[in-house]
Formats: structure tokens, sequence, C-alpha cells
């Protein structure tokens, strides 16, 4: 088994990062005390070190490459994670190799075999990939680095870039009931984990808050024609509710669309919040009150990390996820209930 610079560095007792300056050479503005330089040396010839040289340095790889692998290219807020990505990459003399799998898992591992035979410096899994498990561990099995970003599951084996989830649903939660609501019902995307996420805080949030009576949940597919759809049979009920969760911003602009056809004011009878900010939130009619994710930061940081990872040979095992608190945008699209 190849000796790596963890294993260095616990010998040596120095950090990982020491390592990787002193092998690679490379300048950090900390100086590393000579004794400390021969000693890591030393250390890493009686250990059989051989460096990686696709880690050699982030502008000396093979490829510089990245493999992304991405559920729905088509999702607006994986756009803006994308673009995140994108500029991260560049920052760093890389370039990003696309594979959109849809919803055929199998075809990450054909993505997994496209990218290891271009040599591609590590792996980016973007969002939920349905029936991944055996896919996902395929894919760590082909390439020593990958990461994940924007879906945060406990069977994943490889470290990430998150939002919360949780604070974010009762951020909007919490909006809500202060501007009198009670009436709530939640919009969302059961196949995806953080639509199942958001739907389970809302659910023990209205019990917590002692409003059973109105909990109701909404299944369907995380697009605007769903929401619309959707919005269409809901808005059409006898049974009357003041105010929606939607677990993305798609699914608010599709519910939009439908109280308008409806005949249904928003905010002033219904108020809607999404979750995502994507970029046309402020322009819609309302502009959209939402959660937001920071998808252009969540993208560079999981670039980033990404690179770190191969810059310093650390295993999935030495790297803690990154997780980022969402903020609640309020706009136009959420106002005080109407009185009875």
């Amino acid at each position: 088994m190849a000796v790596t610079l963890k294993q260095i560095a616990e010998k040596v007792g120095v950090s990982i990062p020491t390592v990787s300056r002193v092998i690679n050479g490379r300048e950090s503005g900390v100086k590393v005390h000579e004794d400390t330089q021969q000693r890591i040396l030393t250390v890493a010839a009686e250990l059989g070190y051989k460096p990686n040289l696709l880690a050699r340095g982030l502008v000396g790889s093979k490829s510089s490459l990245i493999g992304v692998i991405v559920r729905d290219i088509s999702d607006p807020y994986l756009n803006k994670v994308l673009k995140g990505m994108h500029d991260a990459a560049i920052d760093h003399q890389h370039r990003l190799f696309l594979g959109h799998i849809g919803q055929r898992a199998d075809t990450t591992i054909d993505y997994g075999s496209m990218f290891e035979q271009s040599h591609a410096d590590g792996i980016i899994v973007m969002g939920d990939i349905r029936g991944d498990e055996e896919a996902l561990q395929a894919l760590t099995k082909q390439h020593k680095y990958v990461v994940g970003v924007t879906d945060r599951t406990k069977r994943r084996k490889f470290p990430g870039v998150y939002s919360d989830s949780e604070v974010g649903a009762s951020l909007a939660l919490e909006h809500l009931l202060s501007l009198g609501h009670q009436r709530i019902v939640c919009v969302t995307d059961p196949a995806i984990s953080d639509g199942r996420l958001r739907a389970k805080v809302y659910e023990r949030y209205m019990r917590e808050q002692g409003l059973e009576k109105y909990l109701k949940v909404y299944k369907t597919s995380r697009s605007v024609k769903n929401g619309y759809q959707l919005g269409l049979g809901i808005f059409n009920d006898a049974e009357r509710f003041t105010a929606i969760l939607a677990a993305t911003d798609t699914l608010a602009l599709g519910l939009i669309k439908a109280a308008f056809e409806r005949g249904v004011l928003v905010p002033a009878d219904v108020s809607i919040v999404g979750y995502d900010d994507i970029d046309i939130a402020p322009y819609t009619v309302p502009a959209l009150t939402t959660v937001s994710q920071s998808g252009h930061e969540m993208g560079y940081k999981t670039a980033s990390l990404l690179l770190d990872m191969i810059q310093h040979e650390l295993e999935s095992s030495d790297v803690q996820d990154i997780v980022l608190t969402p903020e609640l945008i309020i706009r136009e699209s959420t106002a005080l209930v109407k009185g009875d």
C-alpha cells in the first residue's frame, strides 16, 4: 500500500500541510525549520514514499481536470453551484469535465470510468442521485479524491460542502409564524433528500407549535411545471391555507403562477416562501421570499476542498464536511396573515 503524507506527518509529529510544503517544495510564507525539513525528508525516504504525480502541484498535474457528476443540469440552483466550482477551478488552473446523468444512477459508473481514463485529478458529485448507493461505492473505488455538494446523506463515504436544511426550513417557518400564519402547508419533492428533510422539519415544527390540524405535505417533482400543476389543484380546494413553504424556488414559482390563474393573490391571500434563492427570485412578481443557500460560495468551497485534498493527499476520513448556514431573504411574496 502506498505511503501517504498523513503517515509521514504522524511519524514526524507535524501537520499534513507542513509535510506537503517540504516534499513538494512549495513556498507558503510559513517557514519550516531546517531540522524539521530534514526529519520529514528522512522519514519519507525510510517509509519509501513515492509522490503522487497527479497531486504534485495543482498547476503541474497531468490533466488539471476535475470530473463533475450532476443529477440535473437544468436545475437553476445547481447552475449557481456549478458556476462557483468553475470559478474555483479557474483560480487554480483547473478545468471542469461535466457528466450529466439525469435519473440514471448507473451512468455514474460510466462517467467514473471516463474520468479515470482522462486522468481526472478528482471527482465532485452534485446533488442527490437516485439509487446511487452502488454507483457511488464504485466511484470511490475508482477515484481516491471524491467530494459531494448540496446533498448530505449518511450513506456517503466521502466529505463535502452542504447547507443546513434544518436551519433554513426553520427560518422560513419562523418568518411565516411571525406574520401570524398558522395554516401553513408544505410542497416538496420527496425524491431528493433535502426535499424530504425540509418536509420533516416542517412536520416537526407544526407539531411543536400545536398546529397539527393544519399539517399538510403536498408531493411533486421539483420543477416550475409541476409546482404550477399542483397549484392549480390545491388553490381550487375548499380546504384553505394562508401560507406555503415550498422546498425549492422552482416549485414556488409554479405555485405563484397557479395562484394568479385561480384568482388567489400572493401575498394578500396566501404567502409563499421558496428555497434556494435562484437568480430569477428577485425579479418574479411578486419578488420571491426565499432561503438562500449561497450557491456560488458552496460551489467554490467544494472545488477548493477537493483541490486541497489532492494537493495534501488527504484521505476522506481526514476531511470534515463544510456546512454553510442559510439565510432568509425577505421580499414581496410574504405578508401579514389576512384577518378572518
